[in-house]
């Protein structure tokens, strides 16, 4: 069989593989089921509802109207906006189904990224087939489903660490191409902690690989008598093919069968390029290098190459910020007037991993049951366990790997213990004080980067086991010891497990460890001794893991799923609201904490009808509550005082809340078999009214006016800025609303005399008013709200929402993406 047939024959079954995989884990998918946990209904559904509609209508959508009397939207990084795959989904399947298409695509696209960069790093067929189904497959990552934006930006991760080796190698216009465009997908995706520990692991991928290359090469290793580095015998692909074929005519020299723990050690010890050639798969390189004594020039010229190699990764990553810049800056805006921005913000520890649930990683059901929601485990992850067979493969790869493996090994350890957070102390204190760790919360995040840099190394750690079959004979006799030591542990892990301080679930996930520990022991025993022992350890192992992780997800029963009949069901309380609504709702935007640990069954299913926390976004109702960060300025003791003069205030109209309304004088409109209740308001103010009073007051003086029972600011506007106002009330003012849209908002005015007129929209900056064509300031008004100055007479003003942050990004993107085609397009006619 000729190399193109065999390479083509191994991608077929390894696609194929893929897909029966995806199929099997995802298998609720096929039976009409869709994932809907956590934050997908609360913040992705509602976050896909409004792009499609913006997209639909042809805007960009900037700001959404419909939560916290408004706020950016593009802003937010997790809304994705600027994401290609976004567009696609929700434009395709709709805002439902989309969260789950999504997901399974991005799982997929993380397993081929593993793999191709395991192969890069010359892993065998089924080492990198291991790595890309512990990262991609993992009931980690199928769990994390309910963190959409995580799970897509880490999906670039395999092709962003490919591109960086690629450019640590042989800097050039491609790899550092490859770099900026994965890496931009990556910010796109909205999980920044995500991108941050990708440009980590890709410098150590820089130091070392950096250290080894040769200046001036062109994808091969250097030629022997290169000044500073050592001399190399390359073999080509095709001749390490020519290589198998002889092997396979002509019989292997029989030698002694080496026994003794001496043979296995300097098995594991041999580097993975130093294989004997006749074990190599034909497809793989060989790399035979002869090390030379390194003297002070080698040494200085390794230095150079390894910072070389680093500057052109942060220029890459560099380049990436300038081509994500639309969206970046503004999230800084955002950023900066946000709760975040105030002095004694201190999440950033919450949901810091905990020991256990390190141990979980390996050990399944070793972090249950988990303290209480917000306590010292974290809940960001629900389930961190990726397999006791890879997880143990990684280990062998990061202690007997090649040099190529340390920068995964360090960057798993490194991230590791950052996602301990309280639990470990340098790391609480580097996420509190070292920007910019400490402008993110939820340490849990960081170990995503672990299992990435884990699953790399089990294919570094398969390989050096099938290393090991050719210093370990098989047999019989040891493979049945095995299995009766198996039996006994297994046997025994219960009692001991109790014996331990370990939580009450561990002892149910104890027998996991030696079972796949045991059975990966007697495979490699069993299998007999020939001249392919190596590859057929190879093989077997990996089918071992694999089937291991399809299991765990069987057994361990994530993620939870909902019904599409039970998601499509429409608002059944929009019968009881006028329209068109002119008001705003308020709703409990929390629900219970975690559904996944109350006794409710059919939260996310009555989530429409409640409208929690964010789902009033799909019905295109505005309300004065929103869910999800960062949380605007003043929104914790506005948006959330819970006060009436609050409500009446931002113009609440209606009132859904699980439980009877919150105040006496509500009209109760109607009432759901499980104790909802819609009620009306008539008191509200609406959107836009005039005053003719005004004073300018602290902060806290405003505050203060807006919670009093007397409702001063129905006649007084209490500015931040602006002039003082005493008129004397005067009637046959009004205020028409022309046109309103996300970011656009018309106002034909009567003033009877000089006014104020005040929107009960969030003030933020980016917004620009004109009063007659006229550009016109706008104050802070009562401690959250807008408000323009206006002589008497009648007046035409405008809101519109152009932002500076946008625009200054949007310039340095078009001038981003313009340098980068008009580079590629240069090197193509070079070509």
């Amino acid at each position: 069989m000729t190399t193109r047939r065999l390479e083509g024959r191994k991608v077929a079954l390894a696609v194929v593989g893929l897909v029966a995989l995806l199929a099997f884990d995802y298998s609720p998918v096929l039976r009409g089921e869709l994932l809907a946990g956590r934050d997908v209904f609360r913040i992705f559904f509602p976050d896909s509802a409004f792009l499609l509609e913006s997209l639909r209508t042809g805007e960009l959508p900037l700001w959404t109207p419909y939560m916290r009397l408004g706020q950016p939207f593009a802003a937010t990084l997790y809304s994705q906006v600027f994401y290609p795959p976004r567009w696609v989904a929700v434009l395709v399947s709709g805002h439902i189904v989309s969260m789950t298409v999504m997901h399974i695509a991005h799982a997929a696209l993380a397993a081929v990224g593993v793999f191709l960069l395991a192969r890069r790093l010359r892993a065998s067929w089924p080492a990198s087939l291991v790595a890309g189904a512990m990262f991609g497959l993992s009931p980690m990552m199928t769990d994390l489903g309910i963190q959409q934006n995580v799970v897509d930006a880490a999906a670039w991760s395999g092709f962003i660490l490919l591109a960086a080796y690629d450019l640590a190698l042989q800097p050039g216009r491609g790899p550092l191409t490859r770099l900026a465009i994965f890496s931009t997908l990556s910010l796109f995706a909205g999980s920044p902690e995500t991108t941050l520990w990708q440009g980590i692991i890709a410098v150590l991928v820089a130091g070392f690989v950096g250290a080894t290359r040769t200046p001036g090469a062109t994808g091969q290793v250097a030629r022997p008598g290169d000044s500073g580095t050592p001399h190399a015998v390359v073999v080509s692909r095709d001749a390490s093919a020519q290589v198998a074929q002889q092997a396979s005519a002509h019989p292997p020299i029989t030698t002694p069968r080496p026994t003794g723990s001496s043979q296995v050690a300097s098995a594991l010890d041999s580097e993975s390029h130093v294989a004997s050639s006749t074990t190599a798969e034909p497809e793989q390189a060989l790399h035979v290098i002869t090390a030379e004594p390194r003297s002070s020039r080698a040494s200085l010229s390794g230095a150079r190459s390894r910072i070389r190699a680093v500057a052109a990764i942060a220029g890459g990553f560099i380049l990436s910020a300038i081509l994500a810049s639309v969206v970046l800056l503004p999230t800084t805006e955002f950023a900066l007037n946000s709760l975040r921005a105030q002095g004694g913000w201190s999440e950033q520890l919450a949901w810091s991993v905990s020991w256990p649930q390190v141990l979980s990683s390996v050990w399944p059901l070793a972090d249950w049951p988990r303290d209480r929601y917000w306590g010292k485990d974290q809940w960001f992850i629900l389930n961190l366990f990726l397999g006791t067979l890879p997880c143990t493969l990684a280990i062998v790869g990061g202690l007997h790997g090649p040099r190529r493996a340390r920068p995964f090994l360090i960057g798993a350890l490194a991230l590791v213990l950052l996602s301990l957070g309280r639990h470990f102390p340098p790391a609480a204190w580097v996420l509190q004080s070292v920007p910019p760790f400490s402008l993110f919360r939820y340490p849990a995040k960081y170990f995503v980067g672990t299992a990435f840099c884990l699953s790399v190394l089990a294919a570094f750690g398969l390989d050096a086991l099938g290393r090991l079959a050719r210093k370990l004979p098989p047999s019989r006799v040891k493979a049945a010891v095995a299995f009766v030591l198996m039996g006994a542990a297994i046997a025994a892990s219960g009692p001991l497990v109790r014996m331990l301080p370990m939580r009450a679930s561990a002892e149910a996930g104890a027998p996991w460890v030696p079972f796949a520990l045991g059975l990966a022991v007697v495979t490699v025993l069993l299998l007999p001794w020939s001249f392919a022992r190596p590859r057929r350890v190879r093989h077997g192992l990996a089918a071992l893991a694999v089937l291991e992780l399809a299991a765990a997800h069987s057994l361990l029963g994530v993620p939870r799923y909902t019904p599409w009949e039970a998601l499509k069901q429409p608002f059944s309380l929009r019968a009881f609201l006028p329209e068109p609504f002119q008001g705003r709702i308020s709703a409990d935007i929390e629900g219970p904490e975690d559904p996944t640990r109350v006794g409710i069954t059919n939260t996310i299913e009555r989530s429409l009808d409640r409208l929690i926390p964010n789902r009033f976004v799909e019905e295109r109702l505005p309300a004065l509550e929103g869910y999800g960060a960062p949380e605007p300025l003043r929104s914790d003791v506005f948006h959330l005082a819970g006060e009436r003069g609050a409500y009446d205030l931002a113009g609440v109209t209606h009132y859904i809340r699980k439980g009877p309304p919150p105040f006496e004088d509500l009209e109760l409109l109607h009432q759901a078999e499980d104790g909802t209740t819609l009620s009306r308001s008539r008191t509200a103010l609406p959107r836009a009214f005039l005053v003719q009073r005004a004073r300018v007051v602290s902060d806290e003086e405003a505050l203060e006016a807006v919670l009093d029972e007397d409702h001063p600011f129905r006649e007084i506007a209490f500015l931040a800025t602006g002039e003082p106002l005493d008129q004397p009330e005067c009637a046959g003012g009004s205020v028409r609303i022309e046109k309103s849209t996300a970011q656009h908002l018309e106002l034909a005015v009567s003033a009877c005399d000089d006014s104020y007129l005040v929107v009960s929209d969030s003030y933020y900056p980016g917004w620009r008013a004109t009063v007659d064509g006229k550009d016109t300031p706008i104050h802070r008004a009562n401690h959250a709200l807008r408000a323009v100055r206006l002589t008497p007479g009648a007046h035409r003003v405008h809101f519109d929402y152009a932002p500076t942050s946008f625009r200054l990004g949007l310039a340095l993107s078009l001038l981003g993406w313009a340098g980068l085609g008009f580079v590629w397009l240069r090197a193509r006619r070079r070509a």
